[in-house]
């Protein structure tokens, strides 16, 4: 029986042997085809991958020529050439065979033209595409106006580049990048194209790409990529190898998505697939269980080992896929942008925390309710028309307001499109929105900084018209006041005629100080702006107001217990303050009421010195005047500092009195304000700059001592106008002066070059025909530098004051003034003269 058992043990052995190889070489064999699987969709993810990672570094490359147009005011095609070829240095823009610029043009007729201007590496065939229009092929211009309007980029579909020869064309593809003017909102598909200036774009080779992401090709696989999702010869861009007839093992599919557009990569096994990997190993388990008993130990091993390798790419591919969801959650839940969808029945399904947040709602909160609930009109109506259209609807979008929960209001740009499921039916809708409040209330902010600015430019060319007449007004009154005051001397005590000359000098001054409103009005007249405390200056004002106002009226003044000091010349200071305090007495109407006077210290915050104009935050002294009368509406406030505007009836005001005050302020860098409402009177509000107090208060310059009689010095005076020269030489004989007028500027010089010691002092007006007063000047300094010089004008602008200091003319008098000032001015001339 052992005998038995001993002769059967092989062959039980064997047997058994050969029943557990068969078991083992059959479960190998699963083992493997699992394996070959796992290794083949491995492949296929690769090279999804890479290409994706191949798109996206080529996305970045035309980013940054993207970057170069918006950080260069202008860009030559040098610079972009220099630009492209750094880029292009490294190795992983193999397969990119140029980057180019097409600008955005309107050709007659409003036909958007983009021929190309710029392209690198401008060498060999890449030079036959400059001046091509990518706007004639449509393949190119759909990609160019999607990256347009979508502010993002775009690739084309699938077409044959320029540079390729007709004989033997290549599959490739663009890529192109929108730009537009810098600092410009482009929130809306409107303001995108609106400000849209042009396009940066790259071309591809398709062979070129695959190949250098494999070389040749990857061994054992054949690679298709086609354009979009139809598997056609017309959609075929790229193919390793040649077709083969045989049946493949494996054969899959991968959907490539960038830039809105989509790529099918199609992989299949060849021939050689499976002799790339090792198949002997169910043929060894049979010979090593046939052959050798203690292979079968080594056998079982390694199928351990086989099954481990599985697992290990199972598991991998698993945690891949795990990865894949969180990676698109997260991106979800962290998103700058709310995101809404629902069901078919429009009932929110789900919110992101980005939605809740802007919403103002609790997670669940929304769940259930309709979008339209969160809408206020006209966009409840605009999105529930969409959703009505169902799977019919396309993608739209909205700028609307949504109500928060504690009923407020958002602005926000929303975006709608349908869900359609794997059967094609209608799943819902997925929205997008956006805040725009800041967006919207910068708009609104642009449209009162533009109402502001074109109040300012009205005022600006108002104010120039007036500064220009205010010279011959000046020369006018001059000669008027002048020979008034003449006349008025020479008229013996009792005269009938002198009550009707002093009527004329008295009108002449009013006239005068109306000039000066002009001037002041158009920011013409020179400042003397000084640091000094304001409250002095009010409380001059006030003792001059109080002798005029009727008893009816109450003035009250309100001033701070400190100093306050700013720059500012102070007569017009005051003439601010008294044109204000009239202008509240007439709003009075000559009843009893009450004006108020005030100075005090605010600090404005940005918002504040915005909302005023153009002034820096920080602290201001603000002057306000305020009455108790009828005050204005808004048409009335809109107006009065209009030159020549005024409500008062005829004969009572010029309406030059605000406009001179606004003048004023913005010459001292100011600003000026007004609140006012009909029937509760008004309030007028001027901000200037404030100063520290200074550690001595500013000394005052004692008064010049009265003008003496001349002693028969010689005066030379050139004035081209007649009126002007008879005043004057009356003026200075009677002073005790001997002069010589002249009416011609050459007839002068020519009198002084043939004596050049023959002259005193030389009196000569600014603006006459041939030669002007700095003309004059040039032309003595040649023949006597050191004659003191005196020029006259009717107005004595800040141009002409620093010519003629750089000309050496420290003394210019203004022709207005020519009977008070003109021999106090000869006296202290000739005076410093003698000094020397």
């Amino acid at each position: 029986m052992k005998r038995l058992l001993t002769l059967l043990l092989p062959w039980l052995v064997g047997l058994a042997a050969l029943a557990i190889t068969a078991v083992l070489a059959l479960h190998e064999q699963r083992t493997q085809q699992q394996t070959l699987r796992a290794s083949f969709d491995l492949g296929l993810r690769q090279t999804a991958n890479r290409v994706e990672q191949r798109i996206a570094s080529y996305e970045l490359v035309l980013r940054g020529a993207q970057g170069l147009f918006r950080a260069a005011e202008r860009v030559d095609a040098a610079a972009f050439s220099t630009y492209v070829d750094a880029l292009l240095a490294g190795a992983d823009f193999a397969g990119l065979q140029a980057i180019g610029h097409a600008p955005a043009l309107r050709a007659a007729g409003g036909r958007l033209s983009s021929p190309v201007t710029f392209v690198a590496p401008a060498i060999g065939q890449n030079l036959t595409v400059l001046g091509f229009d990518l706007q004639d092929e449509p393949v190119r211009r759909a990609a160019m106006l999607q990256s347009r309007d979508s502010g993002s980029i775009a690739i084309t579909r699938k077409l044959r580049l320029l540079i390729d020869p007709e004989s033997g064309p290549q599959n490739g593809f663009l890529m192109v990048l929108p730009l537009y003017a810098p600092g410009q909102p482009l929130a809306t598909v409107d303001e995108r194209r609106r400000h849209h200036r042009g396009w940066v774009f790259a071309a591809f080779r398709m062979s070129d790409l695959m190949s250098s992401l494999y070389g040749e090709g990857m061994p054992g696989l054949e690679v298709r990529i086609h354009d979009g999702v139809a598997l056609n010869d017309a959609t075929l861009m790229y193919q390793s190898g040649g077709a083969q007839a045989q049946a493949a093992r494996f054969e899959a599919q991968e959907y490539i998505g960038f830039a809105g557009h989509t790529w099918t990569l199609v992989v299949r096994t060849q021939a050689d697939f499976d002799a790339l990997h090792n198949l002997d190993a169910p043929r060894i388990i049979v010979i090593a269980g046939i052959g050798v008993s203690l292979l079968l130990a080594l056998l079982t091993q390694q199928l351990v080992r086989g099954r481990e390798r599985a697992h290990a790419v199972a598991q991998r591919m698993t945690r891949q896929l795990r990865d894949s969801e969180e990676r698109y959650r997260r991106i979800v839940e962290t998103a700058d942008e709310g995101i809404w969808m629902g069901d078919a029945e429009q009932r929110t399904s789900f919110v992101n925390p980005k939605a809740l947040q802007m919403l103002g709602y609790e997670a669940g909160q929304l769940i259930g309710l309709p979008l339209t609930v969160l809408l206020e009109e006209p966009g409840r109506a605009q999105v529930a028309a969409s959703l009505a259209l169902r799977d019919q609807a396309a993608t739209t979008h909205h700028e609307l307001q949504l109500r928060r929960k504690d009923g407020t209001a958002l602005w926000a740009s929303l975006a709608m499109n349908p869900i359609i499921d794997a059967a094609g039916h209608y799943a819902g809708a997925l929205a997008m929105f956006t805040d725009i409040s800041q967006a919207r209330q910068a708009e609104a902010r642009r449209s009162v900084l533009e109402s502001q600015l074109r109040e300012s430019q009205k005022m600006e060319a108002i104010g120039t018209l007036a500064g220009g007449i205010a010279h011959d007004f000046n020369n006018i009154l001059a000669a008027i006041l002048g020979n008034a005051a003449l006349a008025r001397e020479q008229l013996a005590p009792g005269h009938p005629a002198a009550a009707h000359l002093a009527q004329i000098g008295q009108a002449g001054g009013h006239a005068r100080n109306l000039v000066q409103q002009i001037v002041a009005f158009g920011r013409r007249q020179p400042l003397a702006r000084v640091a000094q405390p304001l409250a002095p200056l009010v409380e001059a004002s006030m003792t001059l107001l109080r002798a005029t106002l009727p008893a009816a009226v109450d003035l009250q003044v309100v001033l701070p217990a400190e100093p306050v000091w700013a720059r500012v010349d102070g007569n017009q200071f005051q003439q601010v303050l008294m044109n204000l305090c009239t202008n509240a007495w007439h709003a009075l109407h000559g009843s009893s009421g009450r004006v108020t006077v005030g100075l005090a210290v605010v600090t404005l915050d940005a918002d504040g010195a915005q909302a005023l104009g153009h002034l820096r935050p920080g602290p201001h002294a603000r002057l306000w005047v305020s009455d108790s009368g009828s005050g204005m509406d808004a048409a009335t406030r809109a107006r009065i500092f209009e030159p020549f505007f005024t409500t008062k009836p005829v004969g009572q005001g010029t309406g030059l009195g605000l406009s001179v005050v606004h003048g004023i302020v913005a010459a001292h860098e100011g600003a000026i304000a007004v609140h006012s409402t009909p029937g509760e009177g008004s309030r007028f509000e001027v901000y200037l700059p404030q100063l520290p107090a200074p550690a001595q208060p500013p000394t005052t310059d004692r008064a010049a001592a009265p003008p003496q009689q001349g002693q028969g010095e010689r005066v030379l005076y050139v004035d081209d106008d007649p009126v002007m020269v008879t005043l004057v030489e009356a003026l200075l004989d009677r002073a005790g002066y001997a002069v010589s007028c002249f009416g011609d500027a050459r007839a002068a010089l020519a009198a002084l070059q043939a004596e050049p010691a023959a002259f005193d002092l030389v009196i000569t007006d600014y603006n006459m025909p041939e030669l002007s007063g700095l003309d004059v000047v040039q032309a003595l300094r040649s023949v006597r530098p050191a004659l003191p010089v005196i020029i006259s004008s009717g107005y004595l602008s800040e141009d002409m004051r620093a010519a003629a200091a750089q000309a050496g003319v420290p003394h210019l008098l203004q022709k207005e003034y020519t009977v008070e000032q003109l021999v106090p001015l000869v006296q202290q001339v000739l005076a410093a003269q003698n000094r020397k």
